[in-house]
């Protein structure tokens, strides 16, 4: 059996596609959902959470305040983050506004913003940590969120 790099080749060979050479993922899934800070297992991250909640390491604020990043500016926010997983792909994203997100933007920008992060965590062999309860969701939203995960 052909590995999976192999057989991606191969099917790229055919359709005259190229594979970028820099994918080097090395975890077993770029995302995952947790319940609380306490379940990532990595000792530095990078946290995006709200001003006041105590926070270990580096973070960036979401916030409608003024000096901080707007919770409606997620094109902004991805865009540090993509800095972030470029620069220092050893050092997990960890998101735990979720819902604060979601409330300003919409599910479904939140979840087009979630699935274009995870593609540049794959990219870079950098990891997501998601920190939420399913029962802020529906039961589709939840489900959508763990689609996520691999």
């Amino acid at each position: 059996m052909l590995p999976i790099r192999s057989l991606v080749a191969l099917i790229g060979q055919l359709f005259s596609v190229s594979i970028p050479p820099q994918i080097h993922y090395t975890h077993p899934t770029p995302v995952e959902i947790v319940r609380s800070r306490g379940q990532v297992r990595e000792p530095k991250v990078l946290t995006v959470g709200r001003p006041g909640a105590p926070v270990e390491g580096d973070a960036i604020f979401v916030s409608s305040l003024p000096g901080f990043v707007g919770p409606r500016e997620l094109p902004r926010l991805l865009q540090v983050l993509i800095s972030h997983l470029q620069a220092n792909p050893d050092v997990p994203v960890v998101v735990e506004c979720l819902e604060y997100l979601a409330l300003h933007n919409g599910f479904e920008s939140l979840l087009k913003f979630l699935n274009t992060l995870r593609d540049y965590a794959i990219l870079h062999g950098g990891r997501v940590y998601l920190v939420t309860d399913p029962s802020a969701w529906t039961e589709r939203e939840y489900a959508l969120l763990e689609g996520l995960t691999f």
